[in-house]
Order: structure tokens, then sequence, then C-alpha cells
């Protein structure tokens, strides 16, 4: 069974705002330096582009992961949700200068591996 080009677009658009989101929220963590409490933490979560950027952006994988499940089974769709962490590991060492240890690279296949593995089983 071949997935549908607009299937496939859905899978990218979902998994790419996912890491989108979570590197933006990263960004804007590491922007608000000392905030020394929790209403200043607030402040300054509420007062981040990239927080609210990041926001957005997470909040637009639910539509898109609702359209997915339209036809997908979950029980093969959800373990597919994991190659964000491929997206979250690249963008971390792009952005941040974040190492990628072997260990990484290592989890990297056996996430590659274990969805074709489960997508297999569809077939």
């Amino acid at each position: 069974m071949r997935a549908e080009p607009r299937t496939i677009l859905l899978w990218a658009v979902m998994i790419g705002l996912d890491t989108i989101a979570q590197l933006l929220f990263k960004l804007s963590a590491e922007r608000m330096g000392e905030v020394g409490n929790w209403v200043g933490w607030v402040r300054a979560v509420a007062q981040s582009p990239a927080f609210w950027l990041g926001t957005i952006a997470l909040a637009t994988t639910l539509p898109t992961w609702m359209l997915i499940l339209r036809t997908a089974r979950v029980n093969l769709a959800f373990p597919a949700t994991a190659l964000t962490y491929i997206g979250v590991i690249s963008g971390s060492r792009w952005l941040f200068g974040e190492p990628i240890q072997w260990i990484q690279f290592c989890g990297i296949a056996l996430i590659v591996v274990g969805v074709g593995l489960i997508r297999a089983q569809d077939d």
C-alpha cells in the first residue's frame, strides 16, 4: 500500500511543525535569562516572540494530526511521530551548536528502522 502525496505532505507538515515548535521553545528559554520568580518567568514567557511562534506551530500540529488520523490507523501512525526526534536533534545541532553523540546517531537509526518495521506490517 503506497501513501498518497497528500498523506506524505500532511506527515511532513506535522513533523516539521512539531520540530520547529520544540526548537522555538528552546530559543525562547535560552533568551529568557534569569527571571527570579514565578511571576517574572510568566512575564518573560509572555513577552517572548519565539514562545508564541512555537505555540502557534505546536497548535497547528493538532489539526494536521487529526487529518492524518482520518485515514490512518493510530497503532501505525503514532509511532511515526517519533520522527520528530530526528528533526529536533538535527535542528539543535544546526541552530544551537549542540553536539550529536554517537549514541544519538544510533538512536536515530533505531527510530528509522522501528518506524519502517511498524509501517511494513501495514503492507
